[in-house]
């Protein structure tokens, strides 16, 4: 067998005709098949309800019922003779003259009158049936290596090729998904200007004004806010997309096109960029309204953080819609992944609240680094002295007296060591990073493993 001549070559006849493809052009498609069949070359074609003239072409047909069950695989015969015969021998009402084999064959098994004939348990004790297994074993027994058809690679096409190719469509989907990427752009866009314009009146007057303890615990959790809604928004909205990708996945991979591998990076690299543009978009908007634009470097903090923060949730929406079988048990993941970086992010309940074994959800927790890590990067280069309420802990911390003439007063980065009762510091910064690239990898390790184990979908 000359493994140079055979190619297959799969025709989806629905889809010409979903196209507004006409009998002609069906005709002429078919015929272009037909010739590259008769030079040796095998054709696989799935057709739905073709033209008399369309179905005589073929050579062989595999005839499937609901569920997938075979009813009949063998040559169609001249004028589709032993198609006709197999049926009629077995009950099926004889064909009309002048009928469309394909449009009786269908109404004879699938039609009002077949409901009492299984036609899938007929032609599994047929002789038909009997002689496809013979032919099959005589295959499988045979000795002659030349008669062994084999590959040197599962794939037509080397690894790197494959992701490549399969990044280059994610990115192609993504561009082409403006309700999802614009959506939640915009709002974020929207969240910033929102939250940051609270603080607008001051942000320009930074090194002339003082705040007290109610405004800087409010731009602490304007902060608290940013991470949470933003998150909560791209985890909300990247659940669906991942689905529908994940479910072409599982037919590409049935088909032996693509491998768990290529689809896990094309779901990375399609993500990345525009993660990485809605956590600078945001940080512009939000940080030149509230004044924190200070440094290049803070600015850089704010981003780094964010990107991760964000990505977070983005990657982990994929890992949940690849874990469960649909969106609903996907959002009760999403729920509990919201709920926990929600109240122990250290903004809900401080951190010098915590008692016992609720520490561990505090420093396990993502958005909890995220938060320090933005706070303390952002307030070192603030020159915004904070005021002291008579009597509040705060003032008692800075050690001010009663009756004491001068302003008691301290940095926003002081106030901030205060709020968190020490808890979260600036030393961390190293910290904050490391766990919020861990949270990353799990995501994607489990979105990888996920992929690699998992179908939801019938193949």
């Amino acid at each position: 067998m000359n493994l140079a001549r055979i190619i297959i070559y799969s025709f989806e006849y629905s889809h010409y005709l979903r196209s507004s493809l006409d009998s002609r052009g069906a005709l002429v498609v078919i015929r272009a098949m037909r010739r590259i069949a008769d030079s040796g070359r095998t054709v696989v074609a799935t057709i739905h309800q073709p033209s008399a003239a369309v179905f005589e072409m073929f050579d062989d047909l595999i005839l499937l019922k609901k569920g997938g069950n075979v009813v009949f695989f063998g040559e169609l015969g001249e004028e589709s003779n032993k198609l006709v015969s197999y049926f009629e021998e077995r009950g099926a009402s004889p064909i009309e003259k002048q009928e469309n084999p394909a449009a009786w064959v269908l109404r004879a098994y699938a039609g009002e009158h077949s409901s009492s004939v299984d036609w899938g348990e007929r032609y599994k004790s047929s002789d038909e049936a009997a002689t496809v297994h013979t032919q099959i074993a005589t295959c499988k027994e045979s000795a002659a290596p030349s008669n062994k058809i084999f590959f040197s690679s599962t794939y037509s096409t080397p690894i790197k090729e494959r992701m490549y190719l399969m990044c280059v469509r994610m990115l192609t989907i993504y561009r082409r998904s403006p309700p999802y990427n614009m959506t939640r752009m915009v709002i974020s866009v929207l969240y910033a200007f929102l939250l940051g314009s609270v603080f607008i009146q001051s942000s320009f007057k930074r090194g002339n004004v003082t705040w007290s303890e109610e405004e800087a615990a409010a731009l602490i959790g304007t902060v608290f806010l940013s991470l949470n809604v933003v998150g909560t928004t791209a985890m909300t909205m990247a659940i669906p997309v991942a689905k529908r990708a994940r479910d072409v996945f599982y037919k590409h991979r049935a088909s032996g096109m693509i491998g768990h591998n290529s689809m896990f990076l094309g779901l990375i690299v399609a993500e990345f960029p525009y993660l990485l543009a809605l956590s600078f978009i945001y940080a512009v908007v939000y940080c030149a309204t509230a004044g924190l634009l200070t440094t290049a470097a803070s600015f850089f903090w704010f981003v780094l953080f964010f990107f991760l923060h964000t990505a977070s949730y983005s990657y982990f929406a994929q890992c949940f819609m690849c874990l469960v079988r649909d969106e609903k048990a996907s959002g009760a993941l999403q729920g509990v992944w919201i709920g926990l970086n929600l109240f122990y992010a250290g903004f809900v309940v401080v951190p010098q609240n915590f008692f016992s074994f609720f520490w561990l959800g505090l420093w396990i927790n993502a958005s909890r680094y995220a938060l320090e890590g933005i706070i303390f990067t952002q307030f070192e280069n603030v020159s915004t002295q904070v005021i002291a309420s008579a009597g509040s802990p705060f003032w008692y911390s800075l050690d001010c007296e009663t009756g004491y003439t001068d302003t008691c007063s301290a940095s926003l980065l002081d106030f901030a060591t205060f709020f968190f009762g020490g808890k979260f510091s600036a030393s961390n910064r190293g910290i904050d990073i490391g766990v919020l690239v861990g949270w990353n990898l799990l995501a994607l390790f489990g979105t990888w493993l996920c992929l690699k184990k998992f179908n939801y979908v019938n193949t």
